[in-house]
């Protein structure tokens, strides 16, 4: 039962995450153009959104594409209606496919040059990138098409190829060479442009007369590494199970210090919502067990042994409250541990039968490793100290059918955020 309810905590928590609201000051323009300020739900978009919720006061409204001609979060992103073919051809199809739709939906806009536009659009189908010269000359598609054909070798058996109609690089040219940029180091930089955003947006603002020096302060990587130390307490109970618990065995508390550093790769460093995290992660155990066996002979046994452990633990962790001073945030990983033994025993005496450290010296009887489910929630304070609490599930000790014991760690303590 308790591992039913882990999985439906873990099954539930993605959609808790993206249920959350988001609201940053920001505006909406009307298909008359008029401009009205309030605040937007901003979202961890995956794909470019269908409909945004806004609000000028405690009622929110949804509004789509066919509702109004743009939205922007302040200082954030900036989207903009349109109505017009998009291509649906899949990538690395076995064919080429020139199916497209008319469709109404928000383009993501990249760059509002002084002489060409750049925006995106994001689907479960791929994504796109549209260009729009600001002499109103309407948005269009960059086209680009990868599939697969076969190609008979010379008679010989047919192979299969890749085919890249990189049309769009034929479309930025033309642009480039309209505007009397298209000079040696452009078309150096073209034979390099992949069918990527950041790619395509470098030509772009160079066609748009933007130095390398703005475009850099600009665009540059905003990519960084929210890196962290951590240490606390690690309480850890470890309970018999099975035969071992029917014999009489003990539970066992241990108290013991844990360390910890990481890092958060952020999903949107614009909102800091959801993260990606890597954790390092080390302490301890002991177990110290004498009973006496409740059915004959009655005989006293007596098990120990001391655990290290390490493990390497891969999380998400969404940040449900976020503010300048206050972040609260939950998550969910799997910790791969490993485990070495020390004073490990095992002794039983029985008149003329004594056993001293066997089966416990056979280098099988005790688990090296494990993949226990980690829970954690924590609370982040002024941008650098943190606390946190992690649950693992328990993990089992030894192969042994009798010494049948889990250990289920608590750790507790501080983070400091560099």
């Amino acid at each position: 039962m308790k591992y039913l309810k882990t999985l439906l905590i873990l099954i539930a928590f993605p959609s808790f995450l993206f249920a959350q609201s988001n609201y940053k000051p920001g505006y909406i323009v009307t298909l008359r153009g008029d401009t009205t300020r309030g605040e937007i739900d901003y979202r961890e978009w995956l794909s470019t959104p269908g409909s945004v919720s806004f609000k000028t006061s405690d009622a929110a409204r949804k509004f789509t594409p066919a509702d109004i001609a743009l939205f922007s979060i302040d200082g954030l992103e900036t989207y903009q209606s349109y109505t017009g073919p998009i291509s649906m051809d899949p990538p690395d199809t076995d064919h080429r496919d020139t199916t497209f739709i008319n469709s109404s939906v928000f383009l993501k806009v990249l760059e509002k040059g002084s002489r060409v536009s750049l925006f995106s659009y994001t689907d479960n189908v791929k994504v796109r990138l549209f260009f729009e010269e600001n002499s109103k000359s309407g948005i269009k598609e960059l086209a680009h098409r990868v599939y697969y054909t076969m190609e008979n070798n010379g008679g010989q058996f047919a192979r299969q190829i890749e085919v890249n109609e990189n049309t769009y690089l034929k479309q930025l040219t033309a642009l480039a060479v309209k505007y009397n940029v298209y000079d040696d180091a452009l078309q150096t930089d073209m034979a390099k442009t992949g069918y990527y955003e950041q790619d395509v947006l470098k030509v772009v603002s160079k066609i748009n007369g933007v130095s390398d020096a703005d475009y850099k302060a600009k665009y540059g990587s905003k990519f960084k590494l929210n890196l962290f130390v951590g240490a606390g307490i690690n309480a850890t109970a470890t309970k018999p199970f099975g035969a071992y618990k029917a014999a009489g065995g003990i539970n066992y508390n241990t108290t013991l210090p844990f360390i910890s550093f990481g890092a958060d790769f952020f999903a949107n460093p614009k909102t800091k919502r959801l993260a990606f995290r890597m954790e390092f992660m080390a302490s301890g155990n002991q177990y110290k067990s004498s009973t006496i066996y409740t059915g004959s002979p009655y005989v006293p046994v007596r098990y120990s042994y001391t655990q290290l452990w390490g493990a390497v633990a891969p999380q998400v962790i969404y940040n449900f409250y976020s503010t300048e001073n206050l972040k609260i945030y939950g998550g969910a990983g799997l910790a791969l541990t490993w485990y070495k033994y020390s004073n490990a025993t095992y002794d039983l005496n029985y008149a003329s039968t004594q056993v001293k450290n066997a089966p416990i010296n056979n280098p099988n009887f005790l688990y090296k490793a494990a993949t226990p489910i980690m829970l954690k929630a924590g609370a982040v304070f002024g941008g650098h100290w943190g606390v946190f609490i992690n649950y693992l599930t328990p993990a089992k000790v030894s192969r042994d059918d009798y010494l049948l014991v889990k250990t289920n760690p608590l750790l507790a303590g501080l983070n400091y955020y560099l």
